[in-house]
Protein backbone atom coordinates (compact mmCIF):
# COMPACT_ATOMS: atom_id res chain seq x y z
CA UNK A 1 0.00 0.00 0.00
CA UNK A 2 1.18 3.52 -0.71
CA UNK A 3 2.50 5.66 2.12
CA UNK A 4 -0.02 8.39 2.95
CA UNK A 5 1.15 11.89 3.79
CA UNK A 6 -0.46 13.28 6.93
CA UNK A 7 -2.00 16.67 7.52
CA UNK A 8 -0.95 18.44 10.70
CA UNK A 9 -1.95 21.83 12.01
CA UNK A 10 0.95 24.25 12.21
CA UNK A 11 0.62 27.25 14.47
CA UNK A 12 1.63 30.80 13.61
CA UNK A 13 0.13 33.14 16.18
CA UNK A 14 -0.61 36.63 14.88
CA UNK A 15 -3.86 37.70 16.46
CA UNK A 16 -5.31 38.67 13.10
CA UNK A 17 -8.30 36.88 11.63
CA UNK A 18 -7.49 35.14 8.37
CA UNK A 19 -3.71 35.13 8.81
CA UNK A 20 -2.86 31.50 9.64
CA UNK A 21 -3.84 31.87 13.31
CA UNK A 22 -4.75 28.77 15.29
CA UNK A 23 -8.50 28.49 16.02
CA UNK A 24 -7.97 27.50 19.64
CA UNK A 25 -7.37 30.09 22.34
CA UNK A 26 -3.80 30.76 23.43
CA UNK A 27 -3.57 31.29 27.16
CA UNK A 28 -1.21 33.43 29.21
CA UNK A 29 0.44 35.25 26.33
CA UNK A 30 2.25 38.17 27.99
CA UNK A 31 1.25 40.77 25.40
CA UNK A 32 -2.19 41.82 24.18
CA UNK A 33 -3.62 40.65 20.87
CA UNK A 34 -2.18 42.48 17.89
CA UNK A 35 -4.42 45.12 16.39
CA UNK A 36 -3.98 45.12 12.64
CA UNK A 37 -4.01 48.64 11.15
CA UNK A 38 -7.16 49.41 9.20
CA UNK A 39 -5.13 50.13 6.05
CA UNK A 40 -3.61 46.65 6.09
CA UNK A 41 -6.34 44.32 7.36
CA UNK A 42 -8.35 44.28 4.08
CA UNK A 43 -5.17 43.45 2.14
CA UNK A 44 -4.61 40.37 4.28
CA UNK A 45 -8.26 39.39 3.96
CA UNK A 46 -8.12 39.61 0.16
CA UNK A 47 -4.76 37.85 -0.03
CA UNK A 48 -3.07 40.90 -1.53
CA UNK A 49 0.18 40.22 0.28
CA UNK A 50 2.56 42.17 -1.97
CA UNK A 51 0.42 45.25 -1.38
CA UNK A 52 0.41 44.48 2.36
CA UNK A 53 4.22 44.37 2.36
CA UNK A 54 4.36 47.71 0.53
CA UNK A 55 1.89 49.34 2.93
CA UNK A 56 3.65 47.98 6.02
CA UNK A 57 7.05 49.07 4.69
CA UNK A 58 5.76 52.63 4.32
CA UNK A 59 4.43 52.50 7.88
CA UNK A 60 7.71 51.13 9.20
CA UNK A 61 9.58 54.01 7.60
CA UNK A 62 7.45 56.33 9.71
CA UNK A 63 7.51 54.14 12.85
CA UNK A 64 10.80 52.21 12.71
CA UNK A 65 10.45 50.88 16.28
CA UNK A 66 6.90 49.54 16.01
CA UNK A 67 7.16 45.81 16.80
CA UNK A 68 3.64 45.09 15.54
CA UNK A 69 4.46 46.34 12.05
CA UNK A 70 7.54 44.10 11.76
CA UNK A 71 5.53 41.14 13.03
CA UNK A 72 2.76 41.72 10.50
CA UNK A 73 5.19 42.21 7.63
CA UNK A 74 6.88 38.96 8.63
CA UNK A 75 3.48 37.30 8.30
CA UNK A 76 3.03 38.67 4.78
CA UNK A 77 6.55 37.66 3.75
CA UNK A 78 6.04 34.18 5.19
CA UNK A 79 2.79 33.68 3.28
CA UNK A 80 4.55 34.83 0.11
CA UNK A 81 7.16 32.14 0.70
CA UNK A 82 9.89 34.68 1.44
CA UNK A 83 11.18 33.13 4.65
CA UNK A 84 14.47 35.03 4.65
CA UNK A 85 12.67 38.39 4.81
CA UNK A 86 10.24 37.01 7.38
CA UNK A 87 13.19 35.95 9.53
CA UNK A 88 14.82 39.38 9.19
CA UNK A 89 11.62 41.10 10.36
CA UNK A 90 11.19 38.73 13.30
CA UNK A 91 14.85 39.21 14.27
CA UNK A 92 14.28 42.98 14.29
CA UNK A 93 11.05 42.64 16.27
CA UNK A 94 12.80 40.51 18.88
CA UNK A 95 15.60 43.10 19.14
CA UNK A 96 12.92 45.67 19.94
CA UNK A 97 10.95 43.45 22.32
CA UNK A 98 12.66 40.36 23.67
CA UNK A 99 9.80 39.52 26.04
CA UNK A 100 7.09 38.72 23.49
CA UNK A 101 6.64 34.94 23.44
CA UNK A 102 4.74 35.07 20.17
CA UNK A 103 7.71 36.51 18.31
CA UNK A 104 9.93 33.62 19.37
CA UNK A 105 7.16 31.14 18.56
CA UNK A 106 6.71 32.60 15.09
CA UNK A 107 10.42 32.69 14.37
CA UNK A 108 10.61 29.08 15.49
CA UNK A 109 7.78 28.30 13.11
CA UNK A 110 9.68 29.83 10.18
CA UNK A 111 12.85 27.99 11.18
CA UNK A 112 10.88 24.75 11.38
CA UNK A 113 9.77 25.25 7.78
CA UNK A 114 13.39 25.91 6.80
CA UNK A 115 14.46 22.73 8.65
CA UNK A 116 16.66 24.73 11.03
CA UNK A 117 15.64 22.40 13.81
CA UNK A 118 18.09 23.31 16.54
CA UNK A 119 17.43 27.03 16.18
CA UNK A 120 13.69 26.35 16.09
CA UNK A 121 13.86 24.34 19.31
CA UNK A 122 15.67 27.22 20.98
CA UNK A 123 12.92 29.62 19.92
CA UNK A 124 10.10 27.36 21.12
CA UNK A 125 11.93 26.80 24.41
CA UNK A 126 12.26 30.57 24.85
CA UNK A 127 8.57 31.06 24.08
CA UNK A 128 7.52 28.54 26.74
CA UNK A 129 10.00 30.09 29.18
CA UNK A 130 8.47 33.54 28.68
CA UNK A 131 4.93 32.17 28.80
CA UNK A 132 4.70 28.74 30.49
CA UNK A 133 1.05 28.33 29.42
CA UNK A 134 1.62 29.24 25.78
CA UNK A 135 -0.05 26.19 24.25
CA UNK A 136 0.81 27.09 20.67
CA UNK A 137 4.53 26.95 21.39
CA UNK A 138 4.19 23.44 22.88
CA UNK A 139 2.15 22.42 19.83
CA UNK A 140 4.81 23.72 17.44
CA UNK A 141 7.63 22.09 19.36
CA UNK A 142 5.68 18.85 19.11
CA UNK A 143 5.46 19.31 15.35
CA UNK A 144 9.19 19.83 15.22
CA UNK A 145 9.66 16.51 17.04
CA UNK A 146 7.42 14.85 14.44
CA UNK A 147 9.57 16.33 11.67
CA UNK A 148 12.55 14.65 13.36
CA UNK A 149 10.56 11.41 13.80
CA UNK A 150 10.77 11.76 17.59
CA UNK A 151 7.15 10.77 18.06
CA UNK A 152 7.23 10.03 21.78
CA UNK A 153 8.79 13.45 22.50
CA UNK A 154 6.11 15.01 20.31
CA UNK A 155 3.39 13.28 22.31
CA UNK A 156 4.83 14.73 25.53
CA UNK A 157 4.56 18.29 24.16
CA UNK A 158 1.02 17.74 22.90
CA UNK A 159 0.12 16.27 26.31
CA UNK A 160 1.35 19.49 27.94
CA UNK A 161 -0.68 21.65 25.57
CA UNK A 162 -3.82 19.62 26.30
CA UNK A 163 -3.24 19.74 30.05
CA UNK A 164 -3.11 23.54 29.83
CA UNK A 165 -6.09 23.75 27.51
CA UNK A 166 -8.32 20.62 27.41
CA UNK A 167 -10.16 22.15 24.43
CA UNK A 168 -7.05 22.68 22.28
CA UNK A 169 -8.31 20.88 19.19
CA UNK A 170 -5.08 21.17 17.19
CA UNK A 171 -3.12 19.41 19.91
CA UNK A 172 -5.54 16.46 19.90
CA UNK A 173 -5.25 16.19 16.14
CA UNK A 174 -1.47 16.47 16.12
CA UNK A 175 -1.05 14.07 19.04
CA UNK A 176 -3.21 11.61 17.14
CA UNK A 177 -0.91 11.92 14.15
CA UNK A 178 2.18 11.33 16.32
CA UNK A 179 0.50 8.30 17.87
CA UNK A 180 -0.41 7.00 14.42
CA UNK A 181 3.23 7.29 13.33
CA UNK A 182 4.33 5.59 16.56
CA UNK A 183 1.97 2.67 15.91
CA UNK A 184 -0.46 3.59 18.71
CA UNK A 185 -3.52 3.11 16.51
CA UNK A 186 -6.26 3.04 19.15
CA UNK A 187 -4.96 6.13 20.92
CA UNK A 188 -4.66 7.94 17.62
CA UNK A 189 -8.25 7.09 16.73
CA UNK A 190 -9.41 8.33 20.12
CA UNK A 191 -7.63 11.67 19.59
CA UNK A 192 -9.03 12.19 16.09
CA UNK A 193 -12.50 11.39 17.40
CA UNK A 194 -11.97 13.84 20.29
CA UNK A 195 -10.98 16.62 17.88
CA UNK A 196 -14.07 15.97 15.75
CA UNK A 197 -16.29 15.89 18.83
CA UNK A 198 -14.91 19.26 19.95
CA UNK A 199 -15.44 20.68 16.46
CA UNK A 200 -17.47 18.66 13.92
CA UNK A 201 -16.08 20.93 11.17
CA UNK A 202 -12.43 20.30 12.03
CA UNK A 203 -11.19 19.21 8.63
CA UNK A 204 -7.69 18.00 9.57
CA UNK A 205 -9.03 15.38 11.96
CA UNK A 206 -11.29 13.90 9.29
CA UNK A 207 -8.31 13.71 6.96
CA UNK A 208 -6.05 12.10 9.54
CA UNK A 209 -8.74 9.65 10.61
CA UNK A 210 -9.07 8.76 6.94
CA UNK A 211 -5.33 8.12 6.78
CA UNK A 212 -5.58 5.86 9.81
CA UNK A 213 -8.48 3.92 8.34
CA UNK A 214 -6.73 3.62 4.99
CA UNK A 215 -3.63 2.19 6.64
CA UNK A 216 -5.84 -0.23 8.55
CA UNK A 217 -7.49 -1.36 5.31
CA UNK A 218 -10.89 0.18 6.15
CA UNK A 219 -11.15 1.76 2.69
CA UNK A 220 -14.89 2.40 2.74
CA UNK A 221 -14.77 4.57 5.87
CA UNK A 222 -11.52 6.18 4.73
CA UNK A 223 -13.32 7.40 1.59
CA UNK A 224 -16.11 8.78 3.79
CA UNK A 225 -13.60 10.71 5.93
CA UNK A 226 -11.71 12.16 2.95
CA UNK A 227 -14.99 13.13 1.29
CA UNK A 228 -16.08 14.90 4.49
CA UNK A 229 -12.74 16.77 4.50
CA UNK A 230 -13.37 17.85 0.89
CA UNK A 231 -16.83 19.12 1.75
CA UNK A 232 -15.34 21.28 4.50
CA UNK A 233 -12.29 22.40 2.50
CA UNK A 234 -13.09 21.88 -1.20
CA UNK A 235 -10.00 23.67 -2.53
CA UNK A 236 -7.37 21.49 -0.87
CA UNK A 237 -5.88 18.98 -3.35
CA UNK A 238 -4.44 16.74 -0.60
CA UNK A 239 -7.79 15.22 0.28
CA UNK A 240 -8.43 14.34 -3.35
CA UNK A 241 -4.98 12.75 -3.53
CA UNK A 242 -5.67 10.63 -0.45
CA UNK A 243 -9.07 9.55 -1.75
CA UNK A 244 -7.64 8.75 -5.19
CA UNK A 245 -5.09 6.45 -3.56
CA UNK A 246 -7.85 4.66 -1.67
CA UNK A 247 -9.92 4.32 -4.85
CA UNK A 248 -6.93 2.65 -6.51
CA UNK A 249 -6.72 0.24 -3.58
CA UNK A 250 -10.40 -0.54 -4.13
CA UNK A 251 -9.88 -1.03 -7.86
CA UNK A 252 -12.05 1.99 -8.73
CA UNK A 253 -9.67 3.43 -11.34
CA UNK A 254 -12.31 5.65 -12.96
CA UNK A 255 -13.00 7.42 -9.67
CA UNK A 256 -9.27 7.80 -9.02
CA UNK A 257 -8.79 9.41 -12.45
CA UNK A 258 -11.61 11.88 -11.75
CA UNK A 259 -9.96 12.87 -8.47
CA UNK A 260 -6.58 13.24 -10.17
CA UNK A 261 -8.10 15.61 -12.74
CA UNK A 262 -9.49 17.68 -9.89
CA UNK A 263 -6.05 17.72 -8.25
CA UNK A 264 -4.50 19.22 -11.39
CA UNK A 265 -7.21 21.91 -11.50
CA UNK A 266 -6.72 22.75 -7.81
CA UNK A 267 -2.94 22.95 -8.11
CA UNK A 268 -3.36 25.41 -10.98
CA UNK A 269 -5.86 27.38 -8.90
CA UNK A 270 -3.35 27.73 -6.08
CA UNK A 271 -0.69 28.84 -8.54
CA UNK A 272 -3.03 31.59 -9.73
CA UNK A 273 -3.62 32.57 -6.11
CA UNK A 274 0.10 32.79 -5.43
CA UNK A 275 0.58 34.97 -8.52
CA UNK A 276 -2.19 37.29 -7.35
CA UNK A 277 -0.69 37.56 -3.87
CA UNK A 278 2.75 38.37 -5.28
CA UNK A 279 1.55 41.03 -7.75
CA UNK A 280 1.27 44.72 -6.94
CA UNK A 281 -1.59 45.17 -9.42
CA UNK A 282 -2.96 41.72 -10.27
CA UNK A 283 -5.38 42.63 -13.05
CA UNK A 284 -4.25 39.98 -15.51
CA UNK A 285 -3.72 37.43 -12.73
CA UNK A 286 -7.27 37.91 -11.45
CA UNK A 287 -8.61 37.58 -14.98
CA UNK A 288 -6.68 34.35 -15.48
CA UNK A 289 -8.01 32.88 -12.25
CA UNK A 290 -11.54 33.93 -13.20
CA UNK A 291 -11.23 32.01 -16.47
CA UNK A 292 -10.01 29.03 -14.45
CA UNK A 293 -13.14 29.22 -12.28
CA UNK A 294 -15.26 29.42 -15.42
CA UNK A 295 -13.78 26.11 -16.58
CA UNK A 296 -15.81 24.46 -13.78
CA UNK A 297 -18.78 26.86 -14.03
CA UNK A 298 -17.96 28.59 -10.74
CA UNK A 299 -19.63 31.85 -11.74
CA UNK A 300 -19.64 33.36 -8.26
CA UNK A 301 -15.89 33.28 -7.68
CA UNK A 302 -15.17 34.17 -11.30
CA UNK A 303 -17.34 37.28 -11.02
CA UNK A 304 -15.64 38.32 -7.77
CA UNK A 305 -12.23 38.15 -9.44
CA UNK A 306 -13.36 40.00 -12.55
CA UNK A 307 -15.08 42.72 -10.53
CA UNK A 308 -11.81 43.21 -8.63
CA UNK A 309 -9.82 43.28 -11.85
CA UNK A 310 -12.06 45.92 -13.41
CA UNK A 311 -12.00 47.93 -10.19
CA UNK A 312 -8.17 47.91 -10.27
CA UNK A 313 -8.10 48.83 -13.96
CA UNK A 314 -11.35 50.04 -15.57
CA UNK A 315 -9.47 50.20 -18.88
CA UNK A 316 -8.62 46.50 -18.95
CA UNK A 317 -10.15 45.32 -22.20
CA UNK A 318 -9.27 41.72 -21.31
CA UNK A 319 -11.06 41.79 -17.93
CA UNK A 320 -14.12 43.47 -19.43
CA UNK A 321 -14.29 40.93 -22.25
CA UNK A 322 -13.96 38.04 -19.80
CA UNK A 323 -16.72 39.50 -17.62
CA UNK A 324 -18.89 39.95 -20.72
CA UNK A 325 -18.40 36.27 -21.48
CA UNK A 326 -19.36 35.36 -17.91
CA UNK A 327 -22.56 37.42 -18.11
CA UNK A 328 -23.36 35.74 -21.43
CA UNK A 329 -23.03 32.30 -19.87
CA UNK A 330 -25.35 33.42 -17.06
CA UNK A 331 -27.85 34.63 -19.71
CA UNK A 332 -27.51 38.21 -18.45
CA UNK A 333 -27.58 39.68 -21.93
CA UNK A 334 -27.70 43.39 -21.09
CA UNK A 335 -24.66 43.13 -18.80
CA UNK A 336 -22.87 41.02 -21.40
CA UNK A 337 -23.54 43.60 -24.09
CA UNK A 338 -22.44 46.52 -21.88
CA UNK A 339 -19.13 44.90 -20.96
CA UNK A 340 -18.44 43.76 -24.52
CA UNK A 341 -19.09 47.26 -25.91
CA UNK A 342 -16.87 48.77 -23.18
CA UNK A 343 -14.10 46.28 -24.00
CA UNK A 344 -14.25 47.05 -27.72
CA UNK A 345 -14.18 50.78 -27.03
CA UNK A 346 -10.74 50.23 -25.50
CA UNK A 347 -9.38 47.90 -28.17
CA UNK A 348 -10.79 45.38 -30.68
CA UNK A 349 -10.65 41.78 -29.46
CA UNK A 350 -12.19 38.56 -30.64
CA UNK A 351 -13.77 37.62 -27.31
CA UNK A 352 -15.86 40.79 -27.04
CA UNK A 353 -16.94 40.53 -30.70
CA UNK A 354 -17.91 36.92 -30.07
CA UNK A 355 -20.02 37.84 -27.03
CA UNK A 356 -21.79 40.57 -29.01
CA UNK A 357 -22.52 38.06 -31.75
CA UNK A 358 -24.25 35.78 -29.26
CA UNK A 359 -26.13 38.68 -27.69
CA UNK A 360 -27.45 39.91 -31.05
CA UNK A 361 -28.37 36.35 -32.05
CA UNK A 362 -30.45 36.05 -28.86
CA UNK A 363 -32.14 39.31 -29.83
CA UNK A 364 -32.80 38.00 -33.39
CA UNK A 365 -30.71 40.76 -34.90
CA UNK A 366 -29.09 38.33 -37.34
CA UNK A 367 -27.18 40.86 -39.42
CA UNK A 368 -25.37 42.29 -36.39
CA UNK A 369 -24.83 38.80 -35.02
CA UNK A 370 -23.20 37.66 -38.27
CA UNK A 371 -21.12 40.86 -38.48
CA UNK A 372 -19.74 40.36 -34.96
CA UNK A 373 -19.13 36.65 -35.49
CA UNK A 374 -17.10 37.59 -38.57
CA UNK A 375 -15.05 40.07 -36.55
CA UNK A 376 -14.52 37.34 -33.96
CA UNK A 377 -13.44 34.95 -36.76
CA UNK A 378 -15.88 32.36 -35.49
CA UNK A 379 -16.92 29.39 -37.63
CA UNK A 380 -19.02 27.05 -35.53
CA UNK A 381 -22.59 25.69 -35.33
CA UNK A 382 -23.83 28.80 -33.52
CA UNK A 383 -22.71 30.98 -36.43
CA UNK A 384 -24.46 28.54 -38.75
CA UNK A 385 -27.62 29.06 -36.68
CA UNK A 386 -27.39 32.81 -37.27
CA UNK A 387 -27.17 32.30 -41.06
CA UNK A 388 -29.98 29.74 -40.99
CA UNK A 389 -32.27 32.05 -38.95
CA UNK A 390 -31.48 34.89 -41.35
CA UNK A 391 -32.34 32.70 -44.34
CA UNK A 392 -35.71 31.89 -42.77
CA UNK A 393 -36.37 35.59 -42.19
CA UNK A 394 -35.45 36.44 -45.80
CA UNK A 395 -37.73 33.69 -47.09
CA UNK A 396 -40.59 35.04 -45.01
CA UNK A 397 -39.99 38.43 -46.64
CA UNK A 398 -40.20 36.89 -50.09
CA UNK A 399 -36.48 37.31 -50.88
CA UNK A 400 -36.13 33.75 -52.07
CA UNK A 401 -32.76 34.04 -53.84
CA UNK A 402 -31.05 35.77 -50.90
CA UNK A 403 -32.62 33.23 -48.56
CA UNK A 404 -31.19 30.38 -50.68
CA UNK A 405 -27.70 31.91 -50.71
CA UNK A 406 -27.77 32.53 -46.97
CA UNK A 407 -28.93 28.97 -46.32
CA UNK A 408 -25.97 27.70 -48.36
CA UNK A 409 -23.63 29.69 -46.13
CA UNK A 410 -25.24 28.08 -43.09
CA UNK A 411 -24.83 24.60 -44.59
CA UNK A 412 -21.15 25.23 -45.34
CA UNK A 413 -20.60 25.99 -41.66
CA UNK A 414 -22.77 23.12 -40.41
CA UNK A 415 -24.24 20.62 -42.90
CA UNK A 416 -26.69 19.42 -40.22
CA UNK A 417 -27.97 22.85 -39.23
CA UNK A 418 -31.23 22.56 -41.18
CA UNK A 419 -32.19 19.17 -39.75
CA UNK A 420 -30.93 20.16 -36.31
CA UNK A 421 -33.02 23.33 -36.07
CA UNK A 422 -36.07 22.30 -38.08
Amino acid sequence: MRRFVGMLFLGWVIGCGGVNSAPSTVQDVPVPEITVPAEVAPLFERGELAQAVEALSAMIRKEPRDVTLYSLRATAYHRLGNNEQAMADLDRAIELDGKDARLFNNRGFVRLGMEQFQEAIADFDKATELSPKFTNAYNNRGLLCIAQQRYNDAIVDFNTAIQIDPHYIDAYNNRGFAELEAGQIERALDDFNAAIQLNPKYVNAYNNRGLLRAQAGDFENAVIDFTQAMMLDPLNPKYYQHRAEVYLQQGAADKAVADERKIVWLIQLHEFGANIAASQRPVRELTQRARHYLDVNDFENALKDLDRAVLLDPQSSEALAARANLHLRKKSMQNAKADAVASLAIEPNQEAFSVLGDVFLSQRDYDKAIENFANARRVDPTVAEAYYAKSKALAAQGEVEKARDTLQQALVLDPDVESRLR
